[in-house]
């Protein structure tokens, strides 16, 4: 298994400002992970909205192995954030069909005239 210090990471462009997309890009970094990465740290890295400077894109290169492990919270083992066995497309589907037959059947009532 490869670490994440001994990756090769893409280079940095020449220029001025990075976008956050560009920042993790650059990282190899989720936008999740850098967000919770701030938010338990305490430390904001940045200059506001989306950008960054190249100094905050070495910055985070170095940093990027105290990220914790992205995990797709919904997608988790086929879970949600509450720990619910995500739904397939079939039974979508047929919830779907069970509420439009109630549309349906409300809709079809005959209306009461005043």
């Amino acid at each position: 298994m490869v670490n994440k210090t001994e990756r090769a990471l893409p280079p940095i462009p020449v220029k001025r400002y990075f976008s956050l997309g560009e920042l993790c890009y650059l990282a190899d970094i989720q936008p999740e992970q850098f967000f919770q990465w701030q938010q338990d740290n305490g430390i904001v890295i940045g200059h506001g909205g989306n950008q960054y400077t190249r100094q905050d894109v070495v910055k985070i290169r170095k940093l990027s192995g105290s990220f914790p492990t992205y995990i797709d919270r919904f997608n988790l083992n086929g879970h949600d954030s509450l720990n619910r066995p995500a739904a397939t497309a079939e039974e979508v589907w047929q919830d779907l069909q069970v509420i439009l037959e109630k549309i349906e059947a409300v809709l079809a009532k005959p209306q009461k005239t005043a």
